[in-house]
C-alpha cells in the first residue's frame, strides 16, 4: 500500500494529514526510556477496551527506530505518550542554529507517526500483526526558509528518507509489532512559502475571515475590494510566527522570491524559554516551553487562577521585545525585496498570542509606512482557526500535485 502524507513538522507541534481521511496534531517531543522506565506490556480486559486503545494508538507510541539515517538509538515514547510519561522530554533545540534537516528528532517523529498509522490500518483490515507490516510513502514536508535556502540542504534531507528503508518496532504489547517504511517520493518545501501558496487557493471560509479582519482595521479600503482581490494579489509578504523561527516569505509578481525571503532564528517558543528563566528564578517549576504553553492554555481551578495569571503576566512581558525583533526582520526583507507589497499576512501558531497580547500589528503597520511613502499597506491577521495550519494546508495542495 502507498500512504500519502502532508507533514508540517513544527519545532513545537507536529501537524499532519494522511490522504483525505485522517489528521493528527501532537507535541514535537520524545522521551528516551531507560530500562527502569519501561512499563509492562499493555493488556486488555475486554474487546471494547482494546478497540478504544487501538483507535487512539497515536497517543501510545512506544517505538524503536532502526535506520541508517537515524544515529540516536534507544526506545522512545513519542508525542502524547512522552508527555504522559513524566520522563524528561527531548525537543528541538531552540538555542542553536542547527535545523530540522540534521536533527534525528525529525525522522523519529515522522517514522513513528507513519508506522503508527500503518498499525491502525492493519487492525481495521484484520491483518496479522505478528507479520512485518510494509508501507510505501509519498510525503510533502517543509523546512524553515533560511535552512532550506542553504545549498544542498533540501536534497540531503530528502535522501535521509529516500535512500534507505526504515524499520519501526512498537513495544506496547507482549509481542512487538514491526513496520517497514519505504519512501517513494519526498518533496521538501519552504515554510511560509507553502502558506502563501495556500492563500492563493484559499477556500471561501478563510477568505471571509480575511475580509472581516480588513473591514475591522481598514474599513474604507474594505469597501473597495472583494475576496477575489485578496486571492489575486501578486505582491505580498507572509510573516509565519513559529516555535523556533519566524519565516518571512516575500511574494513578488506572484512568485515567492527566495532571495528576499528569510528566517529569524527566534520564535514564540523562544519567548516561552526566556520566560521560564524568570519563572525559575521566582521558584516556579517549569522545565520547557511545551510544559509552560500547556499550563497557560489549561483551565485551572479557582484556587490556581491567581498563580496562572501571575505566570501569564510574566510571559506577556516578553512579547514586546520579540515583536520589535520581528519588525526589524520584516524591515530587512522589505528593503531587499525591492518591490512594494500590496498586503501583509501574519499567521503561524505564535501569531495567535502575538495578535492578542502584543502591539505587533501596530508596529508592523507603522514600519511598513516607511516603505510606502507614509501610506498604509493592510496587515491581515489570519484567524486563529486557520493560523497554525497554513503550512499544512499548503503541503496538502503540494501532495495532490504529486499524483497517485
Amino acid at each position: 500500500m502507498t500512504m500519502k502524507l502532508a507533514n508540517d513538522l513544527g519545532n513545537s507541534v507536529v501537524k499532519a494529514t494522511f490522504g483525505n481521511n485522517y489528521g493528527i496534531e501532537f507535541p514535537s517531543v520524545i522521551a528516551v526510556q531507560q530500562p527502569q522506565n519501561m512499563g509492562a506490556p499493555v493488556t486488555f480486559d475486554d474487546e471494547q477496551q482494546q478497540t478504544e486503545y487501538m483507535n487512539h494508538f497515536m497517543d501510545h507510541l512506544d517505538a524503536s527506530i532502526f535506520s541508517s539515517a537515524v544515529k540516536l538509538q534507544g526506545r522512545f515514547l513519542v508525542g502524547p505518550a512522552a508527555v504522559e510519561s513524566q520522563l524528561p522530554l527531548s525537543t528541538f533545540d531552540l538555542n542553536d542554529f542547527g535545523g530540522k534537516a540534521d536533527d534525528d528528532l525529525s525522522l523519529i517523529l515522522t517514522l513513528s507517526m507513519i508506522a503508527g498509522k500503518r498499525v491502525m490500518e492493519a487492525v481495521v483490515k484484520g491483518e496479522d500483526l505478528a507479520e512485518t507490516l510494509n508501507v510505501k510513502v509519498k510525503m510533502a514536508t517543509a523546512l524553515p526558509i533560511a535552512e532550506g535556502k542553504r545549498q544542498g540542504v533540501r536534497e540531503a534531507y530528502q535522501k535521509r528518507y529516500l535512500d534507505q528503508s526504515h524499520t519501526v518496532i512498537f513495544h506496547n504489547f507482549k509481542n512487538p509489532i514491526t513496520v517497514k517504511v519505504t519512501f517513494e517520493q519526498v518533496f521538501v518545501a519552504l515554510e511560509g512559502e507553502v502558506a502563501q501558496f495556500y492563500i492563493k487557493y484559499a477556500p471561501e471560509k478563510l477568505l471571509k475571515t480575511m475580509m472581516k479582519d480588513l473591514q475591522q482595521n481598514y474599513p474604507d479600503m474594505a469597501e473597495m475590494v472583494t475576496m477575489d482581490d485578496i486571492k489575486a494579489v501578486q505582491n505580498a509578504l507572509g510573516v509565519d510566527i513559529g516555535g523556533k523561527t519566524v519565516d518571512i516569505a516575500s511574494v513578488v509578481n506572484g512568485q515567492v522570491n527566495t532571495v528576499a525571503s528569510s528566517s529569524m532564528w527566534r520564535g514564540y517558543a523562544t519567548v516561552l524559554q526566556n520566560a521560564i528563566e524568570i519563572l525559575q528564578s521566582q521558584q516556579m517549576n517549569f522545565d520547557n516551553p511545551f510544559q509552560l504553553s500547556d499550563y497557560l492554555s489549561r483551565q485551572v481551578s479557582p484556587f490556581a487562577q491567581g498563580h496562572q495569571e501571575r505566570v501569564r503576566k510574566i510571559v506577556y512581558e516578553q512579547l514586546e521585545p520579540f515583536a520589535d525583533q520581528i519588525v526589524e526582520e520584516v524591515s530587512k526583507d522589505l528593503r531587499q525585496a525591492g518591490a512594494r507589497p500590496e498586503l501583509v499576512f501574519v499567521y503561524g501558531g505564535g501569531s495567535i498570542p502575538m495578535g492578542l497580547q502584543s502591539n505587533l500589528r501596530a508596529k508592523l503597520v507603522e514600519k511598513i509606512r516607511h516603505f510606502n511613502g507614509g501610506d498604509d499597506i493592510p496587515v491581515i491577521w489570519i484567524d486563529q482557526e486557520f493560523a497554525q495550519g497554513m503550512n499544512l494546508r499548503g503541503l496538502e495542495l503540494v501532495l495532490k500535485s504529486m499524483g497517485n
